[in-house]
């Protein structure tokens, strides 16, 4: 399982109880763990293999946290930012060093799988939906696929 480093600062469950009031759902428990002991940060190793992606693989340039310093690392700025541009039921967990996301399934049936979500594909029309691409089944899951480039 990769490392994370450059974590974000201690969070409590009553501040990713106001993430799950704002996204009407509870977090899988493998990631609400991962929020408790890490709050987002840089994984090593950091390349994961996306299915069907042309160009795969690609990079976990951060992983989002609760009140992070670095404004586009916070999970809050990334739901607001990416508002109607994400399917309902995807909360934005991590990007890549493209620009693109990994959202956390928080609806059925594929509730807790991570997603990868092409928003270059889609760059410049703001109404088109991001291609996605199914990367894990879980979180963990998720973090057991990082990876170190060959």
């Amino acid at each position: 399982m990769a490392t994370v480093e450059k974590r974000g600062p201690k969070v409590t469950e009553t501040e990713i109880g106001k993430i799950e009031a704002r996204v009407g759902a509870p977090l899988p428990s493998d990631y609400r763990r991962f929020l408790l002991q890490s709050n987002g940060g840089v994984p090593t190793p950091d390349v994961i293999d996306v299915e069907g992606l042309p160009g795969s693989p690609t990079d976990v340039q951060v992983f989002f946290g609760i009140g992070r310093s670095v404004e586009s690392s916070c999970l809050e700025w990334n739901m607001a930012t990416l508002a109607g541009r994400l399917e309902a039921g995807l909360l934005p967990i991590a990007c890549d060093s493209g620009g693109n996301v990994f959202c956390l399934s928080l609806r059925q049936p594929e509730l807790g799988s991570v997603l990868y979500c092409d928003l270059q594909a889609v760059f410049g029309d703001l109404k088109a939906s991001p291609e996605l691409f199914h990367v894990s089944s879980s979180f963990r899951s998720f973090m057991d696929k990082l990876r170190e480039l060959d």
